[in-house]
């Protein structure tokens, strides 16, 4: 098989992947690779698939803003199905928690959001297994949505297919090479050409700079355990909101008439097919029996998934400083489903070399803030390594 030229190839088909490829598949001929057998496989596949514009760091929680309108109010002909349902948000807030609270609150009023600022008692009235004494006070987002993660995944592979676009399975990046303004990729699927590249590879984002021979970022995978167990007999859970607490030592949802949790842990991973860790799947369940009147009687399933980040959590999107071909769609941190839309149309935006759109400008997302070249995506010294608690990065 000879060399397929492509004018962008896109390496890595999860969520942001599609997404990317999907919004350059306008520009120019795409390309996507996907090292799996399917796409998704990995963190898309083990999402816990909500969109709230109150949950993760400044930008992100930005680009989820910038992203609602296309997944409520998608593109003729993109999906048959709703992308969005109502699943309702809520945030608890010990003592000692209430500024924090309210600054959330204060910013998502800015934006436009609706929230309800409330007791801990009458938070009670969105999701009766709370354990009231143990909070102070409450927000609570009505727009906060869940995502099908598998509708939206499908609609941009089939939209780039439709778009002239090619989607490559079993295409593991075995070598990355830039000479004379072109990219090769080599993969068992065969050999690939284009003059831009976009790194979308979840927790291979590294890997995929190292073969490119690009110097050390900051960016790693963490692996996030959940949890499934049933409610209590007799529970309609199906009007339940994803419940947070402020601090994130946890959140819960409602998954196909079960309870999903996680206890938010952040234990630094090589990338690999993560799993569920025993220790984790112990302090979910405590969690619950804490701060719920819920019991775990016996786990239904149990998973892991990787989580990306930088140091300071946010996006790291954009040119790399040392190959401006080389463009980063990575650092999703678990928001990667809800804030990939504006996220892919940001990404495209430096591929493309054009503007950034208004709409996320407008929002105080700047090529400066995001981009892979910032400080402490730069530093390799250990100054700034990735923690998994963003109050001890802000604090160095």
């Amino acid at each position: 098989m000879g060399i397929q030229t492509a004018d962008f190839i896109v390496i890595g088909a999860g969520i942001a992947g599609a997404s990317a490829a999907y919004e350059l598949s306008n520009g120019g001929k795409v390309i996507l690779l996907e090292m799996e057998a399917s796409p998704g496989y990995h963190s898309t596949g083990r999402s816990a698939a909500v969109m709230t514009e109150n949950y993760g760091p400044a930008l992100w929680s930005r680009l989820v803003t910038a992203s609602r309108n296309f997944l409520e109010q998608p593109p003729e002909g993109f999906t048959d199905v709703p992308l969005v349902t109502p699943r309702g948000a809520l945030f608890l807030a010990r003592d000692g928690e209430q500024a924090k609270l309210a600054a959330q609150a204060q910013e998502l009023t800015r934006r436009g959001a609706s929230i309800q600022l409330t007791s801990s008692e009458d938070a009670l009235r969105y999701c009766p297994v709370v354990k009231a004494s143990e909070f102070v006070s409450a927000l609570y987002e009505p727009d906060c949505m869940d995502v099908d993660t598998n509708a939206l995944l499908t609609s941009y592979l089939k939209m780039l297919r439709a778009r002239g676009g090619q989607l490559v399975t079993n295409g593991k990046v075995k070598a990355l090479k830039h000479s004379n303004g072109m990219w090769t990729v080599s993969t068992p699927a065969g050999t690939f050409e284009a003059p831009v590249v976009v790194n979308a590879a979840g927790g291979w984002v590294q890997q995929i700079a190292s073969l490119a021979g690009l110097s050390y970022r900051n960016v790693v995978p963490f692996r996030r355990t959940a949890v499934v167990f049933d409610p209590p007999a007799g529970s309609d859970v199906r009007t339940w909101p994803m419940t947070f607490d402020v601090a994130e030592t946890f959140y819960f949802k409602p998954e196909a008439g079960r309870i999903m949790v996680s206890p938010v842990d952040m234990a630094g991973s090589e990338p690999c097919d993560a799993q569920a860790d025993e220790l984790e799947v112990a302090i979910a369940i405590d969690r619950i029996h804490r701060f719920t009147t819920m019991e775990v009687h016996s786990v239904k399933h149990k998973w892991g998934g990787l989580r990306t980040f930088a140091p300071d959590h946010e996006p790291v999107i954009g040119s790399d400083p040392e190959e401006p071909s080389f463009i980063w769609l990575a650092g999703q941190g678990g928001n990667g489903v809800m804030g990939g839309v504006a996220a892919a149309r940001l990404a495209a935006s430096f591929a493309l070399n054009a503007a950034i759109p208004a709409d996320i400008a407008a929002l105080g997302i700047t090529a400066e803030n995001v981009s892979p070249g910032r400080a402490c995506v730069l530093d390799a010294s250990g100054d700034r390594p990735v923690v998994g608690n963003l109050e001890v990065f802000e604090s160095m």
